[in-house]
């Protein structure tokens, strides 16, 4: 069921519940309010007896000329008065009965609803003879009832009016605000097909305003990263091509320079004056040269050390290189023993980061001293490489600071690039600690 819908059968519920209270609570009222006119009435009539015959004396009360001190009871509402005299049938003494405007009687259900059981009062009266003339006095709310008919009716019908009134405001609001919400899902769904340059527009409800700010920064955040992860893909494929130039020439200049001295060689060996312990000695000089540069690719490729032994060693091999490398700069290491038994695949990560990390030092930094820490807290690898350069000017956007961070949170760790002019930049990774072979 839609919004809609399910507004509208709650809002028409609401309203048929509103009219039965309604309708009952005006039931009640014209039930109360014609009882207490009915019997306001009879109070009336009796009340108007008694003063009449109180001016008659009972030695005048003969015949019919007592009558007319009770003729203005035919002006009293709601009453049905009879005469029985002694050994005569009774004679019904009507009151006027006030008829509704339409001249039409409310419904039979309305009227069993309103009406109660009245009593029947009676007076009696002495006459000159001795004899006893009775006076009943019989209630007929039916004129009140009408009237009870039509204000409910009135009633009802203003409800009506306002429940209608408050329907159409409500189904205003509510067109509003589903407007905003499918403009809201069409934005969703175009940033779900892959659009994340969409923006929602600027709506007049706050709260929905405030959601279309939160999808545009979505989309915003989205696109850059996307932005960022081609670009990264590129720079990726451009080092994977790098590498495989470099690979290339100096499997040409090293590798195929030295086989074709070394095949040289043995052919020279074949001739007879030919002095085979120096061919044998440049032979052998040859082969440790190619031996120092296959190591130098394989490590450049994949550190084998790392598998053989273990995460610590192979970082003490990597500083030391870049110390040899780099004398003016100062490399302090700390190494947390209880990462030995780090899991490969996490081992790599920290490896390429820590290699990385030293990297843009040397070549951005302008630093001359530089700390890698690596300590294991609870379940959680931490790595912090700290230098004392120039920072400020480094970008937490470059191709470097971007894998590195990749490499963090495809492996669900955190990545934090700090960078203070003339304070050096600091490189703080958190990853999930798991033993190896887990």
């Amino acid at each position: 069921m839609s919004l809609r819908s399910l507004i509208n059968v709650r809002i028409f519920l609401s309203v048929l519940l509103i009219l039965l209270l309604g309708g009952a609570t005006a039931v009640w009222q014209a039930r109360q309010s014609v009882a207490k006119e009915v019997q306001s009435s009879i109070n009336l009539a009796l009340q108007m007896i008694e003063f009449g015959f109180a001016q008659v004396p009972v030695s005048s009360r003969s015949g019919s000329n007592w009558l007319p001190q009770i003729s203005a009871l035919k002006q009293a509402r709601h009453l049905q008065i009879s005469i029985v005299e002694p050994n005569k049938k009774a004679v019904e003494f009507m009151t006027q009965r006030v008829v509704n405007e339409s001249n039409t009687l409310p419904p039979t259900w309305f009227i069993n609803a309103v009406k109660t059981n009245y009593f029947t009062e009676k007076y009696e009266v002495s006459m000159a003879d001795g004899t006893i003339t009775t006076i009943f006095i019989k209630a007929d709310p039916l004129d009140e009832i009408s009237e009870a008919w039509g204000e409910s009716k009135a009633f009802f019908w203003s409800i009506a009016a306002m429940v209608c009134v408050i329907f159409l405001a409500v189904n205003l609001v509510f067109h509003s605000m589903l407007r905003a919400v499918n403009s809201i899902l069409s934005g969703l769904r175009q940033v779900e097909s892959g659009r994340y340059d969409i923006q929602l527009p600027h709506f007049n409800i706050r709260e929905f305003d405030a959601i279309a700010e939160e999808v545009n920064e979505m989309s915003l955040a989205l696109n850059t990263a996307e932005q960022s992860n081609q670009a990264l893909a590129r720079h990726t494929m451009k080092i994977q091509e790098t590498e495989r130039q470099t690979m290339s020439r100096e499997l040409h200049d090293e590798m195929g320079q030295s086989l074709t001295a070394i095949k040289a060689m043995a052919v020279t060996t074949k001739q007879g004056n030919a002095n085979v312990p120096k061919v044998a000695d440049s032979i052998i000089e040859i082969c440790n040269h190619l031996a120092k540069v296959v190591r130098s690719m394989m490590k450049t490729l994949h550190p084998l050390s790392l598998g053989e032994l273990g995460l610590g060693a192979t970082l003490t091999e990597l500083v030391n290189e870049w110390r040899r490398r780099h004398t003016n700069l100062a490399m302090v290491m700390d190494y947390d023993a209880a990462l030995e038994g780090l899991d490969k695949d996490v081992a790599i990560h920290v490896y390429r980061i820590v290699q990385e990390c030293l990297t843009n030092v040397v070549r951005h930094a302008k630093a001359s001293e530089v700390s890698v820490v690596l300590t294991k807290q609870n379940d959680k690898v931490w790595v912090t490489v700290a230098d004392n350069g120039v920072g400020g000017q480094a970008s937490q956007h470059g191709f470097g600071v971007l894998a590195m961070r990749e490499r963090a949170e495809s492996l669900g760790g955190k990545f934090v690039f700090e960078s203070v002019e003339g304070q050096g930049v600091t490189v703080v990774v958190q990853l999930p600690y798991s033993e190896d072979g887990a």
